[in-house]
Order: C-alpha cells, then sequence, then structure tokens
C-alpha cells in the first residue's frame, strides 16, 4: 500500500468525522440542500456513490453522515452498498472491455501488476474479499477486469461480500459519539494496513500474469 493510499485513508477518516459533526448540527438545511428525504435525495446520493467509485479520487463517504441525518442508518447502508456496487461493476466492465489502453488513464499499471501478484492459486475468493475491503474500489476493479482472468460471478460475489460489512459499519458508525468514531477510525487504519502488508509479503515473488 502506497504512502499516498495511507494518507488518503487516514483523510477519509477526518473527513468522515467532520462529516458527521455537520451532519448533526445542520442535518435539516443539508437536506434541503440535497433534494429533501425523498427518492430525489436518495437517487441522487446513489449517482454520486456510483460515480465515485468509478472515477478517482472522488469518494463519497464523508457524505454518509449526512445521508443518515436524513434517512437514517439502515437505508443509507443500503443506498451506499447499491452505488459502490454499480461503480465498482461499471469499473471493472471498462476494464475488462477495454484493457490496459484505457485502465492506464485511471489507475498505475504497476499498482495493478502488485495486485495481481497478490492473488494466490486457490482461495481466491477469499483474498478478493479481504481486497475488496482493503483496497480503494476504483484501482481493485479496474486491475481485476484488465489484468487477471477472475471470472465475473466471482467477482461480484467477492464486492457483495467486501463492501457491505463497510456499508453498515460507517453507517452505524456515523450516529455514534465523535470520539468512538475516532477510536474505531484509528484501530479501522491499523487493521487494513496490517491485513494487506502481509498478504503483500505473502505474494510479492509471484510473476505477473497478463491476460
Amino acid at each position: 500500500m502506497q504512502t499516498k493510499e495511507i494518507l488518503a485513508i487516514g483523510f477519509l477518516i477526518i473527513f468522515f468525522v467532520g462529516a458527521s459533526y455537520i451532519a448533526r448540527e445542520y442535518g435539516d438545511e443539508l437536506g434541503e440542500l440535497v433534494g429533501g428525504y425523498g427518492i430525489a435525495g436518495m437517487a441522487s446520493y446513489v449517482f454520486v456513490a456510483t460515480i465515485a467509485t468509478v472515477i478517482a479520487p472522488f469518494n463519497a463517504l464523508p457524505l454518509i453522515p449526512i445521508a443518515v441525518s436524513l434517512w437514517g442508518s439502515f437505508v443509507t447502508a443500503l443506498l451506499s452498498l447499491l452505488g459502490w456496487l454499480l461503480g465498482a461493476v461499471f469499473a471493472f466492465w471498462i476494464a475488462r472491455r477495454y484493457g490496459a489502453v484505457v485502465v492506464k488513464k485511471f489507475i498505475d499499471l504497476r499498482r495493478a501488476e502488485e495486485i495481481e501478484r497478490m492473488l494466490p492459486d486457490r482461495h481466491i475468493l477469499w483474498a478478493l474479499i479481504f481486497l475488496r475491503m482493503a483496497l480503494p474500489v476504483d484501482i481493485l476493479s479496474y486491475a481485476l477486469g484488465a489484468f487477471t482472468n477472475v471470472r465475473f460471478r466471482i467477482y461480484f460475489l467477492a464486492t457483495i461480500i467486501g463492501m457491505t460489512p463497510f456499508a453498515f459499519i460507517f453507517a452505524y458508525a456515523a450516529t455514534i459519539p465523535i470520539e468512538y468514531q475516532i477510536l474505531a477510525g484509528i484501530i479501522g487504519f491499523f487493521v487494513v494496513i496490517f491485513g494487506y502488508r502481509k498478504l503483500r509479503k505473502r505474494y510479492k515473488n509471484r510473476e505477473f500474469r497478463v491476460e
């Protein structure tokens, strides 16, 4: 995991906590700004989450506390999951359809090589689930679509399993006190980095397969 990605995770945690505070203080005003509490607001949120998943470096995570203030934690989790899933599928399709020629416009090809090397020959589903939880959605989706022969159904299943816990964790985390959010963010930050580096060390000597 590169330094800029580690910093990005740290900044996202900070923005998430800040957005939680803003949502609690100005929930009603924000509701009017994004289209109220109805279908239009929900559709707008899903659209933004989808686009943010496809196009780096945008990220819709700081919008979750605002969405929670409008529609509650459960609905927000479902909307977030839908947006992330649509974006992940779209990114995978772009990569699988157009290959490295297009993917290199979105991600560093060296990162794609690194990710490809981390995929084991066996139990690939579990490796994908962890990578889905540890890496930015766009980077992993483009890398898997363009540089591996991972089947779509495996990718789709790993994406749902890997994303679902985070959708609900973030949605319900937005309702807990700020100090607990900070503590949970710090713990999660180090768990993800530790797990990622352990997986990377295990498979870093594998040969890069471009298919």
